[in-house]
């Protein structure tokens, strides 16, 4: 088993199951924390979503903040890739419309400037006007169809709800990872062959190896999440949350063996004594359940 204390300024980890709501979950999924080993060993994705034990691994985690959520509603433009692209021709075709008909205008001023010419430049001469007259239409057209193009307007915005983490912080345990003794190094000189985002690209994550020692144990409590509701005593002054999510994600991004956890921002008490991993480490001892 090994530790590592994980954070960032901001935190997203999206719910597919969600499709006009961008909404986050409160902790980062198993199939999230394995994409963030294999980054930190420097492993390409599509190799670990096909390898089939990649994600036998068991993890656990404990909120070292409370969960702090931001949400806002952001305008999507509906056809923005579509209506770019068509200005972009529009715009391409007048330039390149241009273009050739300044090189026919060059051209036939250096035929006019020639006093001895040949019967190809002389043929030549006299079919030029016309290809310029033909020129300067397909150049008018092009500017009267930038014109209309450039006067549409966009479809109207589209609000997206949108959810993210303020300054989310994780302490995260895995047991029985395939690659442990090759990440251990990496972990223990906080070293990252790929670079680590907390969710999303747009936020750079940090970590810190944590020493730690572990034992089966009889408790009364967790510290983490908990996927048997019915041993949970419910206090007043706790916030439990209920969160639907993936363990495994496999070929394309499909996810697996989705699973319900109870999150709670405080430790969670149990209606009796029961089997957990009492992990210890420098700061303090957690009593976590692993899935």
């Amino acid at each position: 088993m090994f530790c590592f204390k994980l954070w960032s300024q901001f935190g997203v980890f999206r719910d597919p199951l969600t499709i006009t709501q961008n909404m986050t979950f409160p902790i980062p999924p198993k199939t999230t924390v394995g994409g963030m080993l294999a980054a930190i060993l420097g492993i390409d994705y599509n190799d670990y979503l096909n390898d089939p034990e990649f994600f036998n691994f068991r993890y656990s985690l404990v909120l070292e903040k409370p969960v702090r959520k931001k949400s806002f509603v952001q305008n999507y433009v509906a056809n923005y890739t579509k209506g770019s692209e068509k200005k972009f021709n529009a715009i391409k075709k007048y330039l390149e419309s241009g273009k050739k008909q300044k090189d026919l205008l060059f051209e036939k001023e250096q035929l006019e400037e020639e006093s001895d010419l040949t019967k190809k430049e002389e043929k030549l001469l006299g079919s030029i006007g016309g290809k310029i007259e033909s020129e300067s239409m397909t150049l008018e057209k092009a500017s009267a169809s930038c014109s209309k193009v450039f006067n549409e307007s966009f479809t109207s915005p589209k609000p997206i709800f949108r959810e993210l983490l303020v300054a989310p912080e994780y302490l995260v345990f895995i047991h029985d990872f395939k690659y442990e003794k090759e990440i251990l190094h990496s972990l223990e000189n906080h070293f990252s062959e790929f670079s680590l985002y907390m969710g999303n690209s747009e936020f750079s994550a940090n970590y810190t190896y944590v020493d730690c020692e572990w034992s089966l144990e009889e408790s009364e409590r967790l510290d983490s999440f908990t996927l048997n509701p019915s041993k949970i005593v419910f206090e007043e002054g706790k916030k439990y949350t209920n969160v639907y999510m993936a363990t495994k994600a496999v070929g394309q991004r499909e996810y697996r063996d989705y699973k319900n956890f109870i999150l709670c921002d405080k430790q969670i008490t149990l209606s009796g004594k029961t089997q957990v991993h009492a992990i210890v480490t420098k700061v303090r001892s957690y009593y976590c359940e692993f899935v």
